[in-house]
């Protein structure tokens, strides 16, 4: 198989339009009424006028112009696109991803647990889950109905997994965290991490994902968390509903990220901090204390986005001034 042949989604037959905006919605130019679509395709990929085209951003919508198909655009650029071709609907995104849910459900992985994944006599794992080739699920570790347990992934001891789980490829969840106690002869023990992990149903974690145990109460992911690839979970963190948080970010112990906060890629959280419900914290920030719900942060360390690049605007300016 080609490069060129994996570019586009094909559907499993062609579909009128207008009946794809009436089960989604949005508003249709009326040049589209009889419009049907066989493949879904970014706008460089675009080689037929059965194609439909997504467009989100004025990048996208530069290439779009000269491209055939239908233009299924979000409102902010859909301005920017030829009439009569466009479909225009604020969440066009999400229009795709539905469309696309039937043809993901049957790559789903089989259910039940693979003769090379190991699971010990004393976890439970549901029926209806499914265990991948080398995943590994400790004793007392609990798989709850449709969760997936991708290749390599390991679940510790005390790991209770929701419905719908996605614990991707070399994960490891429920681990013992990093903590550690001085004594007053300035020996260090390991203190143990026995409290385990929760996460609660409809939760993505990653491939090579790390979440630690809690050490005397759990650490949580609420549900509907989304973690990207390489995320870091500390001891007793607890991550609120909905939040999506990018690769390799972490998040230090006992810091608590409330629901619908977003997390860009490399960003840091730092022990104890507070992260307010709705939060926006940009990629490669560094979070030294408490963020307000809603704020936009961004920088180190992170500080409201504005001020952020008013100071790199004046930094740069005085750095131009001085090499002139």
């Amino acid at each position: 198989m080609t490069p060129d042949e994996l570019s586009g989604i094909r559907l499993d037959a062609p579909v009128r339009v207008a009946d794809l905006s009436l089960e989604h919605g949005g508003t249709l130019d009326g040049a589209l009424a009889d419009a049907t679509i066989s493949r879904i395709v970014s706008p460089e990929h675009a080689t037929t006028f059965e194609d439909l085209v997504l467009v989100t951003s004025a990048v996208a919508a530069a290439r779009a112009v000269t491209a055939p198909g239908v233009l299924l655009a979000t409102p902010n650029v859909a301005g920017r696109l030829p009439v009569g071709r466009r479909w225009v609907h604020s969440h066009a995104s999400y229009v795709v991803a539905r469309m696309l849910e039937p043809l993901s459900e049957r790559e789903a992985p089989p259910q039940g647990v693979d003769r090379a994944a190991w699971v010990h006599p004393a976890a439970f794992v549901d029926g209806t889950a499914s265990v991948r080739p080398g995943a590994i699920v400790h004793a007392g570790a609990r798989i709850g109905p449709g969760s997936v347990v991708y290749e390599g992934a390991v679940v510790c001891r005390r790991a209770l997994i929701g419905a719908r789980v996605v614990v991707g490829q070399n994960a490891v969840v429920g681990r013992p965290g990093f903590g550690f106690a001085t004594g007053p002869n300035g020996e260090v023990c390991r203190v143990p991490q026995l409290a385990g992990v929760v996460v609660e149903d409809d939760v993505e974690i990653g491939p090579l994902c790390t979440i630690d145990a809690g050490t005397l109460s759990p650490t949580i992911l609420r549900r509907g968390v989304k973690l990207d690839a390489q995320v870091h979970v500390a001891h007793n963190v607890e991550i609120g509903e909905g939040t999506l948080v990018a690769a390799q970010a972490g998040f230090a112990g006992s810091s608590k990220i409330g629901p619908g906060v977003l997390v860009g890629g490399q960003a840091g959280i730092t022990d104890h901090a507070s992260v307010g419900q709705g939060a926006r914290i940009a990629a490669q920030s560094g979070v030294i204390g408490n963020i307000a719900a809603g704020a936009v942060v961004a920088g180190y360390p992170a500080v409201p986005r504005a001020r952020w690049l008013r100071v790199w605007g004046r930094l740069l300016g005085d750095r131009k001034r001085t090499t002139r």
